[in-house]
């Protein structure tokens, strides 16, 4: 990834309102400036990945968070409908979750997300999302 100055795009994909005005606070801590996109589901974001209206002037984002558990097409079919496209695979994805599966353990390892991160429940929470966030976006830019 080559992005040096300038907003950040952050494609936030959580079909929970109440874990999306979560997440816009975890990224208040952050110390970049973004721009924060919101779709609701799995379909949504891929539609938005390829520029489909009503997203044809969608911006290609430098950071996909991503919820696990999505209606009809989930986070992992997501990611891996990333992955499969190389124009996009090399986007940083975090996955997020209320709590981890046996079943998202497997989709780790196959999938290989950048990251994965518990939804904030606290405080707290909200600092160690922004940090991750900021980690991840510092190790993909130069």
């Amino acid at each position: 990834m080559s992005h040096t100055l300038g907003r950040i795009e952050i494609l936030l994909v959580e079909d929970n309102p109440p874990d999306v005005k979560l997440l816009e606070e975890c990224l208040r801590e952050v110390t970049f400036s973004y721009h924060l996109h919101t779709v609701r589901s799995g379909e949504d974001a891929i539609a938005f990945l390829q520029r489909q209206a009503p997203y044809a002037r969608a911006p290609k984002p430098h950071l996909i968070l991503l919820d696990i558990h999505l209606p009809q097409k989930s986070g992992w079919d997501v990611l891996a409908w990333v992955r499969a496209h190389p124009p996009l695979s090399g986007i940083p994805v975090v996955m997020m979750t209320g709590v981890f599966s046996p079943l998202d353990e497997e989709r780790v390892d196959q999938l290989r997300p950048t990251r994965c991160l518990l939804k904030p429940r606290e405080r707290e929470d909200y600092l160690r999302v922004g940090k991750a966030v900021e980690n991840v976006i510092s190790q993909n830019t130069s």
